[in-house]
């Protein structure tokens, strides 16, 4: 009897032992599925930002309508997404593509179904006109047993604490689900992604080296300025057509990019060589500024900005030529409350010409945009940026198709030019350093083309135009069932909540 009697109190004891084990077994088994299924749905998530930030859909298939499903839409038939959906239009991405399997325990299968949607924002609510996208992903992790496989009280008790969605119970079949919802903001950009683009072809000497190096970034450059031995490979290059461009073997650190025939002679192009090219520049175009809030200026030389002058905007009617021995100089001037202008805008609505000895200074901690309605000649010597940055000078050609922009000389030119209709020309064996774009483009006489980096933040190989403006899991389900435990009665009751 006491044999009997021992060994039925070490089976009750090795019962509840197994029982005990069986159920945090369950419960580990059952957090591993949320796990995989939340990390599924973040992986849909990247996914999607990986189709928006590169334009490439291969894969998603776009949909007619501006309801999202609740389920996933059954794959076929497929209608081929070629670009980012538009209102009342889901890009959807089918989790055949996004799945991995795994034998053993746990969930013998993960995978994601993704949409993307405009979520009924329109690109006129953003400040620079660019469209926001919302992403939605379901991950699910396949369990062989349904999803809510523990009946583990503190179990019951901890999800009801947290509030969890009935759907990370999952059900007789299909597993565990969490689903991720993300709003994408468009990041402010830049026109000056690569160093040079143009709308047509491009010509260079093969005597020149075209590289990169960042004024902000103390390991690209020295004292903000370029430095040949800190060069670094992100001088791309972009024309829109290819037409007659040639490279005549010159020295490129960077990729180059077109549409159209392929490029000659790009046999030191230290980078990729792919098509298409960019789309086409935008065209520029004049200011546009109501009568007094803009200072004229007859053209009269020697100016200094200081000379009268209390606006920040200065309008030449007309060309402006700073020829031999006269000078222009661009230095913190003083508005009508004594405050300093640092940042000027210069409207010439002729020509601008530097000449001979003549010579424009820019201060040090001075900003300065030019519009030119015609022709645009400088030398690297006689515009004296003293800066030392590209982004404190930029020139913008709006003038008629056909117009021409030209650095010359042998000094070095520290700015940007934004000509998308002008017949561009650097010569004279001096360095450019900033970035241009032009209709087409012609270097010379040993110049060398180094694009500053800072002009696009940085290197130019950024991680994306997106950013998370929101990120939750939803669980906004309009109805779902939750389990109360009693701790009273210790029984457990069905509540059904309404939202």
């Amino acid at each position: 009897m006491v044999s009997i009697l021992t060994i039925t109190i070490l089976s009750m004891i090795s019962a509840t032992a197994l029982y005990v084990a069986s159920q945090n077994g369950s419960t580990g088994v059952q957090t591993a599925a949320w796990q995989q299924a939340l990390t599924g749905a973040e992986s849909g998530v990247d996914r999607a930002i990986a189709a928006l930030n590169t334009g490439s859909w291969t894969n998603w298939q776009t949909v007619s309508t501006g309801t999202l499903p609740t389920a996933e839409p059954s794959p076929s038939p497929a209608v081929t997404a070629t670009g980012a959906p538009s209102t009342n239009q889901y890009n959807f991405l089918p989790s055949s593509q996004l799945q991995m399997t795994q034998t053993g325990e746990g969930a013998t299968l993960v995978s994601s179904w993704v949409t993307v949607d405009t979520a009924g924002m329109s690109s006129a609510q953003d400040t620079s006109g660019k469209q926001w996208y919302r992403v939605r992903s379901t991950g699910r992790s396949a369990l062989s047993a349904p999803g809510r496989v523990s009946a583990n009280k503190l179990d019951n008790i901890l999800r009801n604490t947290i509030g969890l969605n009935f759907s990370r119970n999952g059900g007789s079949t299909g597993g565990v689900t969490r689903t991720i919802e993300v709003i994408m903001q468009p990041l402010t950009s830049t026109i000056w992604v690569r160093g040079i683009t143009a709308v047509n072809w491009l010509s260079l000497s093969g005597g020149m080296t075209i590289d990169s190096f960042d004024s902000s970034n103390s390991f690209k450059s020295t004292n903000g300025l370029y430095d040949a031995a800190k060069r670094q490979s992100h001088g791309d290059i972009a024309t829109a057509n290819s037409t007659g461009s040639d490279f005549r073997n010159t020295s490129v650190y960077g990729n180059v990019a077109y549409s159209g025939p392929a490029i000659k002679n790009t046999g030191n192009v230290h980078g990729t060589i792919a098509t298409p090219g960019p789309a086409t520049p935008t065209a520029v175009s004049a200011p546009s500024w109501p009568n007094g809030t803009y200072f004229s200026y007859s053209g009269g030389l020697p100016f200094t900005t200081t000379s009268g002058m209390t606006k920040s905007q200065i309008k030449v009617s007309g060309d402006l030529t700073v020829g031999g021995g006269q000078t222009l100089a661009i230095v913190a001037g003083k508005d009508p409350s004594n405050t300093p202008i640092t940042n000027f805008t210069i409207w010439v609505t002729g020509k601008l010409t530097t000449s001979g000895s003549g010579i424009i200074t820019q201060d040090t901690g001075i900003s300065v945009t030019w519009y030119v309605g015609k022709d645009i000649t400088i030398s690297g010597s006689s515009y004296q940026n003293a800066t030392g940055r590209a982004s404190n000078l930029t020139v913008i050609g709006y003038g008629p198709t056909n117009s021409k922009a030209t650095v010359s000389g042998s000094a070095t030119f520290i700015g940007t030019i934004n000509a998308p209709n002008y017949s561009a020309t650097i010569s004279g064996g001096g360095d450019f350093d900033g970035g241009i774009i032009a209709n087409d483009l012609t270097m010379s006489g040993g110049s060398s083309f180094h694009y500053d980096e800072s002009l696009n933040g940085g290197a130019n190989t950024s991680v994306g135009n997106y950013a998370f403006a929101s990120w939750f899991e939803d669980n906004a389900d309009k109805a779902h069932n939750r389990s109360v435990y009693n701790n009273v009665t210790g029984q457990t009751a069905l509540e059904q909540i309404v939202y």
